[in-house]
């Protein structure tokens, strides 16, 4: 929905996620399995970039701000603030950097449109776990920056997922560095969700683009349009957004 609304000049059927399953105003992908906490933030995005101030989106931010990871107790072999109670994938979890970037993005949104309770404190938060969970030469891993006294090597699809969270957040030191870390390593993964999500943080800041555009794009030809190759829906959602032409208003933040 959110590519569709991109390149196409009437605005995508939202019904299917009024019709979506629920359970305790959370969208809910499978019966009997937990909500997943980063999903409903990129179903409340994509309704806010509709324009949608329906029920809907507001349950979601409703469910998420009241959501918290799992504390964790100090341990010397985790150079982190367990303590800090950000976004985990479901319940009963720790706080990962992909949900908290997807949900800090998604109340960076809401609090554009007006004041919200507890919004902007749940986004502080967000923001102290990523800065927290930064790897120590730049960027991010999916949990931890270390374990057991090793650091950890950063991704590019969560390094750019943290960026764009940070993306009123330029000149802070973790962000510099997080950039700067993504500019080296935006090859580094040829998968379309890797390349698509370095390419709307490029973009996003700024940040020359020509080569990542042309490795996506032929990755795509290559692979996700050659007969045979199966189904991305998810891969060919996100290229098509990466590269479209519009503004990246889901992505594009200001000072909050």
């Amino acid at each position: 929905m959110l590519a569709l609304s991109q390149t196409n000049p009437q605005p995508p059927n939202l019904d299917v996620l009024g019709r979506w399953p629920r359970h305790d105003n959370w969208l809910i992908d499978l019966a009997g399995a937990p909500a997943n906490h980063a999903f409903n933030a990129i179903a409340a995005l994509t309704l806010l970039q509709s324009g949608s101030t329906g029920t809907l989106a507001e349950a979601i931010v409703r469910v998420l701000i009241a959501s918290k990871g799992v504390p964790l107790a100090p341990d010397p072999a985790i150079r982190q603030d367990g303590s800090l109670q950000a976004w985990s994938w479901v319940d009963g979890t720790f706080s990962w950097v992909e949900p908290t970037a997807w949900c800090v993005l998604l109340l960076k949104q809401r609090l554009a449109r007006g004041p919200y309770p507890d919004a902007l404190k749940r986004v502080r938060v967000g923001e102290q776990v990523l800065n927290d969970r930064a790897c120590r030469g730049g960027g991010w891993n999916y949990g931890n920056a270390n374990v057991y006294g090793k650091d950890l090597l950063p991704y590019v699809p969560t390094t750019a997922l943290a960026l764009l969270a940070l993306n009123d957040r330029r000149n802070e030191p973790v962000v510099v560095r997080g950039l700067e870390q993504l500019e080296r390593d935006v090859l580094s993964e040829r998968s379309a969700v890797a390349l698509s999500l370095a390419l709307i943080c490029l973009r996003v800041y700024g940040r020359p683009t020509s080569v990542p555009e042309q490795q996506l794009t032929q990755l795509i030809l290559d692979r996700h349009l050659s007969p045979g190759y199966g189904d991305d829906l998810l891969g060919l959602s996100m290229a098509l957004y990466a590269l479209s032409d519009g503004p990246l208003g889901a992505f594009t933040l200001g000072a909050v």
